[in-house]
């Protein structure tokens, strides 16, 4: 990114913050989707589970 003058150019904290808010942002992503994979892999086992006690019920 080139600024035609140093006045352009935000200034040091200004960056430093929006690169903490990116950071926080897809932390924030990153722990939604570890919560969903876990949810999903959970279901699934369930569902394993409710399938073999089923097969075990008819046996």
């Amino acid at each position: 990114m080139k600024f035609k003058s140093r006045s352009d150019a935000p200034d040091l904290n200004s960056q430093l913050e929006s690169l903490f808010d990116q950071v926080w942002r897809s932390e924030a992503d990153w722990r939604l989707w570890g919560r969903l994979d876990a949810t999903v892999f959970l279901e699934d086992l369930r569902a394993k589970r409710a399938e073999n006690h089923d097969t075990e019920r008819a046996a």
